[in-house]
C-alpha cells in the first residue's frame, strides 16, 4: 500500500513539473503605428490610434486595430470605438479577410445610437454614432467613419 502511495506521489509530482515546464506562448505584441488627436470647440477631443499586432509566424498576414477614444474637456474618457481588421498581403496586393468592431461607454450619459462594420478590398470599415443624452434629450451627437487600411506590403494606415 505504501509503495502504491509513493508511486502515485512521484507520478503526481512528475505531471506537475511537466505542466509547469511546458513552453508558454507569449501574448502577441502590439505596436502603436500612429496617433492623431482631433480637438473640438468645447475643449473635448478624439484620439485615433492605429495598433498592429506583431506576429512573426505568419509573414503574409497582418492584424490591427483603429481605435477612436472620445474625451471631455477635463480629459475624462467618455467612449471608445474600435475597428479590428485582419489582412492578407502579397507585395502586389492586399485583402481584408476579417473585420469586427466594438465599443465601450465610460459615461452613462453617452449612448450608442448605431454601429456597423464591413470589409471592402484592403479596407476594414466601421461606422459609429454616439449620442449624449440628458434627461432623455440628445444634446450632442458624434458620428465617425473609422477605416483601417493595409497596403500591398503590409503597412497599416
Amino acid at each position: 500500500m505504501k509503495k502504491n502511495i509513493f508511486i502515485s506521489f512521484i507520478l503526481t509530482i512528475a505531471v506537475m513539473i511537466s505542466c509547469f515546464s511546458m513552453p508558454v506562448h507569449a501574448a502577441e505584441e502590439k505596436v502603436v503605428i500612429s496617433t492623431v488627436v482631433e480637438y473640438f470647440d468645447d475643449g473635448s477631443y478624439l484620439i485615433t490610434t492605429i495598433t498592429e499586432e506583431v506576429n512573426n509566424s505568419r509573414a503574409s498576414v497582418k492584424s490591427g486595430t483603429k481605435t477612436s477614444t472620445y474625451s471631455n474637456s477635463d480629459g475624462e474618457t467618455q467612449w471608445t470605438y474600435t475597428v479590428t481588421g485582419t489582412f492578407s498581403y502579397t507585395g502586389s496586393s492586399s485583402t481584408c479577410t476579417a473585420v469586427s468592431d466594438s465599443y465601450t461607454i465610460s459615461n452613462d450619459n453617452w449612448h450608442m445610437s448605431s454601429h456597423s462594420c464591413s470589409k471592402s478590398g484592403n479596407k476594414a470599415n466601421g461606422t459609429v454614432t454616439m449620442k449624449y443624452k440628458v434627461l432623455g434629450i440628445t444634446t450632442n451627437t458624434i458620428s465617425r467613419d473609422v477605416t483601417l487600411t493595409c497596403s500591398a506590403t503590409g503597412v497599416l494606415s
